[in-house]
């Protein structure tokens, strides 16, 4: 096999360019799907979404027939879960993928029976449409969500996303406490005003005790340091004048809210297939990010802000709060911070240091623990996947 040099950073782990398989992944806001048919691709995969009766289906964008994307067909018969294609009327079952009638070769065909494309498991939950592109039997959804987004009676969230010009990998190995959002994202709005991040950390990182990914934690970093023949870092600024705040005042995250009130074991989580929850320590609201793979060189990133409810008026403040706020400091103008250098990275071979420990405990883990056929082997009998 040829030498490729964008694959040397992750070959020994395993990882692969389209992205995990055996996972559940979002790929569209609730509200993006009405009731025509959208075209999606996947993890390198074309799908076409549609809506027929309350019931969601995911089939191959493409027509066995002659090869026309089913995304620009119609639910032609509604009521019945059937998409037809647009050239010579093929209709296909969007659940099992079987051919039911061929409308131009006229009733009782007989092909019909005798062609079928490939469907995929779909969910629709916490506002946004899943689906499982797998070499597995699919496991139930909630398999792969943290407490965050499962359990929504006590959480509710709101979702944004925005595609990347990269590959997922180099998405996803920002996450785990590499270092860069104090030099990075220091002027950023939402960091403007407050003192620097600490840098210079030691990170340490441990499995999730549900065995579905790593926590980490930067411990005994530095404010601020002499340079020699350059300077100080970070300059002195005037307009820094906040106190650091959610910073310095709790120490360790056993003593914050989110422990002894609520029970939240880590506040810091980086999960398979490719999701960071970064938590408050008050628990009440954290940050969920998603990165599904497009194909190689796209990832389509989800910011999932999930808020414990709290009440009516306490959950009108915080979708307020977001709206009016939060969405463009951070979904916008933070994110978009790392949307402009994640695009920028020329792939190839690395020289890593010890900011990039995280990054390397995730490789390793992603690598080792990724669900695939021959140690996950599915149960079809005990594994159901219900409606939303």
């Amino acid at each position: 096999m040829a030498y490729d040099p964008a694959e040397a950073p992750y070959a020994p782990f395993g990882l692969p360019k389209l992205g995990l398989r055996n996972y559940w992944n979002p790929i569209l806001l609730s509200r993006q799907l009405r009731r025509k048919p959208q075209a999606v691709r996947m993890l390198g995969e074309d799908i076409a979404l549609y809506r027929d009766g309350g019931k969601l289906f995911a089939i191959e964008d493409r027509c066995p027939h002659r090869g026309v994307k089913l995304s620009v067909g119609h639910c032609l018969y509604p009521g019945t879960g059937t998409i037809t294609c647009p050239y010579h009327g093929w209709t296909l079952d969007g659940a099992s993928g079987a051919l039911v009638a061929a409308l131009m070769d006229g009733p009782g065909a007989p092909i019909v029976g005798k062609v079928r494309a490939k469907t995929y498991p779909v969910r629709e939950h916490a506002g946004l449409i899943w689906v499982f592109v797998g070499d597995i039997d699919p496991v139930p959804l909630e398999d792969d969500l943290s407490p965050f987004m499962a359990d929504q009676k006590t959480f509710f969230t709101i979702s944004a996303h925005v595609d990347y010009k990269a590959n997922w990998r180099a998405l996803v190995d920002s996450w785990p406490n590499d270092h860069h959002a104090p030099f990075a994202h220091r002027n950023s709005p939402e960091l403007l005003f407050q003192p620097i991040l600490p840098f210079a950390m030691t990170t340490v990182t441990s499995p999730l005790p549900d065995d579905k990914g790593i926590t980490y934690e930067g411990k005994n970093g530095i404010a601020g340091a002499d340079f020699p023949g350059l300077g100080r870092f970070p300059n002195r600024h005037w307009w820094r004048f906040m106190k650091p705040t959610g910073r310095g005042k709790v120490t360790g995250y056993q003593n914050s809210k989110a422990f002894k009130v609520y029970g939240i074991p880590n506040r810091l989580q980086l999960r398979l297939p490719g999701t960071v929850i970064i938590g408050r320590q008050s628990g009440e609201y954290c940050l969920i990010q998603w990165a599904t793979p497009i194909d190689e060189h796209t990832t389509r990133c989800f910011n999932i802000n999930s808020f414990r409810r709290l009440g009516f008026w306490r959950e009108f403040y915080d979708r307020a709060h977001y709206y009016v706020w939060r969405r463009w400091v951070h979904d916008l103008l933070f994110s978009g911070q790392d949307k402009v250098i994640t695009e920028a990275l020329v792939p190839g071979p690395e020289r890593l240091s010890r900011s990039d420990t995280g990054v390397i405990a995730w490789r390793k883990y992603a690598g080792k623990h990724a669900r695939r056929p021959q140690n996950n082997a599915t149960n079809t009998a005990t594994r159901q996947i219900g409606s939303a």
